[in-house]
């Protein structure tokens, strides 16, 4: 998961917002119901013990398909879940119950997390803690684990008329005992995401449709208890690298007759490589970082306050002129803010199949060193070439489908 700087940054019209800020939908209130208990109409969906997930179950036999309106908040694909149980504390006053929660799904972080904010002003409890995790943001610190709960889907944010099917579908219990932990980076878009441990819980996988097509006017993601109801018809099959320890979805993408390895990361707004790989595979940059560097910064800057003051004025200018034109995006990491430049020109990117390599799009690229690179062993002078394939990439497919249990993705 990529989360953007503290500070505002506009690059080709599009806001990065800052990390651990609720979006302007963040919670809301569900139509208000009374406590009570609610029985579940199936079995869950076991998970293996083997398995790195949360104790989050999936509410549907084997053959179930499930399907729910997909959404984006800005970049970030994201799935909104109702909590029955759950409450905010004006409806705490009332006696009152039931929120809705937008979630990003991130298949490149191997913990869910929660926005902290969030979980104290639903007063969750907690019930354990984590160690830490991973993103493309970097290393994770650890931090208390919150109880969710059971939740549904909540069909009804897309304002649109619903079927008697779906109402009954949007009543039953989706996810049991569903926990989230309030890591440092949550979501800059949403309430919180949703990791590995969630993708884990559906044998036959998940199903992410980002453009409307016949089956699905409007963006959708449907969960497949089993492969009864999956079409994989016209999509290539990738068998992904679980990484050692994080368990992140690695495959390799080809540039310019490249080879290079890449986390699979849905919670990613942009597709960034390390400046190892841009040279392997000839990728030059917009701007040179040698650009910002003080000119007036020798010897005399360290005599001279103002010199050094005015030098250093000077590159925050270039900085700044560089971001305004799209040119430099500037990351939040876990160890201070990171700079990344865009690519001169558009490359074509192919990415690495069961049966050989398919096309995914022609694009501009931003190059450097995303601290989650750490992850593909890919931050340092001496790392080898490596990426992060985000959302400007993944989303040109139609449809993905992401089955972790299997370690395969289509697309």
């Amino acid at each position: 998961m990529i989360s953007m700087t503290t500070t505002t940054v506009r690059t080709g019209g599009l806001v990065w917002a800052a990390a651990l800020v609720i979006g302007a939908r963040g919670f809301l209130p569900s139509s208000g119901t009374r406590h009570s208990t609610k029985r579940f109409a199936t079995p869950p969906l076991a998970v293996p013990d083997n398995v790195g997930t949360d104790e989050a179950l999936a509410n549907m036999d084997n053959d179930s398909v499930i399907r729910s309106p997909l959404r984006f908040l800005g970049p970030y694909p994201t799935v909104p879940l109702k909590f029955p149980r759950l409450s905010t504390p004006s409806q705490r006053e009332k006696d009152l119950s039931g929120i809705s929660l937008d979630f990003v799904l991130d298949t490149a972080a191997n913990v869910n997390t929660l926005n902290a904010q969030v979980a104290k002003e639903l007063n969750l409890e907690a019930v354990g803690e984590v160690p830490g995790g991973y993103g493309a943001a970097g290393e994770i610190a650890g931090a208390e684990t919150y109880m969710l709960g059971d939740c549904s889907l909540d069909l009804s944010v897309l304002g649109e008329k619903k079927c008697d099917d779906e109402d009954e579908q949007e009543d039953e219990i989706f996810m049991q005992g569903l926990t989230a932990s309030a890591l440092p980076v949550a979501s800059p878009a949403a309430a919180g995401l949703l990791g590995l441990a969630f993708f884990y819980c559906f044998e036959g996988g998940v199903e992410m449709v980002w453009q409307p097509n016949e089956e699905s006017p409007t963006p959708s993601i449907t969960f497949h208890g089993s492969i009864a109801h999956l079409n994989t018809s016209g999509l290539s099959c990738i068998q992904y690298e679980s990484l050692p320890v994080s368990l992140l979805p690695s495959v390799t993408i080809c540039i310019n007759g490249v080879e290079i390895p890449a986390l699979f990361d849905t919670g990613s707004p942009i597709t960034c490589i390390n400046k190892q790989a841009a040279e392997a595979a000839g990728i030059e940059p917009a701007v040179s970082l040698d650009e910002f560097d003080d000119e007036d910064g020798g010897a005399n800057s360290n005599w001279n306050p103002f010199a050094k003051i005015t030098a250093n004025v000077k590159a925050a200018q270039k900085v700044a002129q560089a971001a305004s034109q799209g040119q430099l995006l500037t990351l939040a990491g876990g160890d201070g803010p990171v700079q990344l430049i865009r690519s001169k020109s558009s490359e074509k990117i192919d990415i690495r199949t069961k049966d050989g390599v398919t096309d995914l799009a022609e694009s501009q690229l931003f190059i450097g060193d995303i601290p989650g690179l750490q992850a593909l062993g890919g931050l340092g002078g001496d790392a080898p070439p490596a990426a992060v394939l985000g959302m400007d990439i993944i989303a040109r497919r139609p449809r993905v489908i992401f089955r972790a249990r299997q370690n395969q993705i289509y697309l």
